[in-house]
């Protein structure tokens, strides 16, 4: 529900009642994996003496042995641990093995499943302790353990300022952040909201809205990076949503109701969206391009950074807008309880929910499981002047929008890879 590219390009009155989504260019995530390939980096070389200097600890850490193939009698260079690596590994394991029963004494001790596991711990724990400071010291004397973890920690700083390792290490971030759906089998990439029990949490802020901030609101006027937008009292509109399994029916209702007697009441959480694989700086940064020899991709842009912007990936969603228990007072209106009758014979029909606004009310949705298909109902209540809507639901969302051009490449880099 959250991969995808707003269409920031219709920011309008319509736009407070209707989210539009860019589904030509595919899914966030897809051209996102589709910029990481198509895309070229600064070409670094590092200095003669720093290279030599990594050979050789890389030698340290590598040994690399010649073998005879057992079937074509081929003689095959294989790389393989140094000593020094094999007995860092033996002393760091017997370092691990320590500090696990240390843990899982103390575990038990604090779970008071019985007697005995607290007196063993509170008996032994020095001894236990001991065992564990003894493999530590053991691990840094004979399993060289400060002279391999500098020597990666040179290797590692150093290669990190190679542009194209960087890049490889992005892509292998968003390669570990693929998953497989039960239901279709495809493949998608991981996506969450925190934290993850925002659902039941009490820590949501209470917003009402009176008669007389929509008199004030009704007619308004904001400016979003750079272009402007109109808000009129057509916020308020009405549009149902209806239909049984085959068909939808749409209808609108164009009636009026008083404002003086209007009220709007929910609380409200905003939560936000994590991305592990995503990396925005790589977007904004100035050391890659396109690959101008893809013909299918030297003239693209993820934003132009016009005003509102254009381009493949012109805003991202950061944040969801969730909503609950929304009650609004909407006070006497005939049109309103004839469109409110029509509805409600629909839906004991098989129809569906209707908006008001950003607001849904009423409808249902189909969760599937490895238990099958579920079908749950979302209902309101509505009382001849009100209406009360207590299930959570989706009102919006937050964006980050790209405005800037990228990619922007430096004029100064004159290599690339």
């Amino acid at each position: 529900m959250v991969d995808f590219v707003p269409d920031v390009t219709k920011i309008n009155n319509d736009q407070f009642a209707k989210f539009a989504v860019m589904n030509d260019e595919g899914t966030l995530s897809e051209i996102y994996e589709r910029t990481l390939k198509m895309s070229q980096v600064m070409q670094s070389e590092l200095p003669d003496d720093v290279k030599q200097k990594i050979e050789h600890f890389q030698s340290l850490l590598v040994t690399k042995t010649v073998k005879t193939d057992l079937i074509t009698g081929d003689k095959v260079e294989v790389s393989g641990p140094s000593p020094l690596v094999q007995i860092y590994n033996e002393k760091m394991a017997a370092y691990d093995a320590a500090a696990l029963e240390y843990n899982s004494y103390r575990i038990d001790a604090l779970s008071a499943d019985n007697p005995k596991a607290v007196q063993y711990w509170a008996i032994n724990a020095h001894i236990l302790r001991d065992k564990v400071r003894a493999a530590m010291a053991d691990w840094i004397s004979s399993g060289y353990k400060n002279d391999y973890e500098q020597i990666a920690a040179y290797i590692s700083q150093v290669e990190g300022r190679d542009l194209t390792l960087l890049k490889q290490q992005y892509y292998d971030d968003l390669d570990k952040a693929k998953l497989t759906g039960l239901a279709s089998g495809s493949d998608f990439y991981y996506h969450a909201l925190v934290p993850g029990s925002f659902a039941t949490s009490t820590g949501w802020s209470r917003f009402s809205f009176s008669s007389g901030d929509f008199s004030r609101h009704s007619n308004s006027q904001f400016d979003s990076s750079g272009w402007s937008a109109q808000a009129s009292a057509g916020f308020f509109g009405f549009g149902a949503h209806g239909g049984g399994s085959h068909s939808e029916d749409k209808t609108t209702f164009d009636g009026s109701f008083n404002s003086d007697s209007f009220g709007l009441s929910f609380e409200i959480a905003q939560i936000p969206i994590v991305r592990p694989w995503f990396k925005s700086s790589y977007l904004v940064s100035k050391t890659w391009r396109f690959d101008p020899g893809n013909p299918d991709m030297k003239n693209d842009l993820l934003s132009d950074g016009g005003s509102p912007p254009k381009g493949l990936m012109p805003a991202y969603p950061t944040s969801v807008i969730f909503i609950r228990n929304l009650n609004m007072e909407i006070g006497h209106s005939e049109g309103f309880d004839h469109f409110m009758s029509e509805h409600s014979s629909s839906s004991q029909s098989g129809g569906g929910g209707f908006s008001f606004g950003p607001f849904s009310c009423g409808g249902s949705a189909s969760h599937y499981s490895t238990h099958g298909n579920t079908e749950r109902d979302y209902g309101y209540s509505w009382n001849g002047h009100g209406l009360s809507v207590p299930g959570m639901q989706i009102a919006g969302f937050k964006c980050h929008v790209l405005n800037m051009k990228s990619p922007n490449p430096s004029p100064d880099i004159k290599s690339w890879v």
